[in-house]
């Protein structure tokens, strides 16, 4: 098989840590623990959030001012910025990932479902504007539809304006390969938790040098 034209990455879960899930709902450390929330009441607003928050360009204090509403709880400006900083992080593996992409001759970009504040933090903290072409992101927040979406949804955007090239995807939902794969979009199935030990030759062994 010849090497893809293009590459997407999706963010959460294979170039960085998926955010709200993180800063929420890690145990002892996250917000929902910290602020005395139930997990499950916790989980249920950051589903409903989300949704909310990936579909459109939002401010961020919005979202902590819903958020509380949602759980019942005030949630501090100053401690979210507390448990960022300890929390909200890269993949230890990421550059590396990046590396190896880039090591294939390949164009590379981001498919994501994401947020316009998270998304810019997680761009400057892995220097995304040093290896992507900023033509190839596609992202929920900008084009208003997620992966899962009915019908026309972000990886049904990406393949049509990507048709006639090769390309392929590392992403890490099951269900997220499987709509890319039926679109012809060949699927690579990383997480940097999961698939730590799979370093250094992830991406080598996969798609031909």
């Amino acid at each position: 098989m010849s090497g893809p034209d293009v590459i997407l990455f999706d963010i959460g879960g294979v170039l960085f840590c998926d955010p709200w899930e993180t800063l929420v709902l890690t145990p002892g450390r996250g917000l929902a623990d910290r602020l005395g929330v139930p997990m499950d009441v916790a989980r249920a607003a950051g589903v409903r959030l989300w949704g909310r928050y990936s579909g459109e360009v939002a401010d961020e204090s919005s979202y902590w001012a819903d958020m509380g509403v949602e759980v019942g709880v005030t949630v501090p400006p100053e401690l979210v910025r507390e448990v960022e900083c300890e929390l909200l992080s890269p993949s230890p593996w990421a550059h590396e990932l990046l590396a190896q992409a880039a090591a294939t001759g390949a164009e590379f970009g981001i498919a994501s479902n994401n947020t316009s504040f998270w998304f810019a933090k997680q761009s400057k903290k892995l220097g995304l504007s040093e290896w992507i072409n900023e033509d190839l992101v596609f992202v929920s927040q900008e084009l208003g539809v997620a992966k899962s979406e009915p019908g026309e949804g972000l990886f049904e955007i990406a393949a049509e304006q990507l048709r006639g090239r090769q390309v392929s995807l590392v992403e890490d939902r099951p269900e997220n390969l499987r709509r890319a794969e039926g679109l012809g979009i060949r699927a690579l199935d990383y997480s940097f938790e999961r698939d730590r030990d799979a370093f250094p030759n992830f991406l080598s062994s996969r798609v031909r040098l």
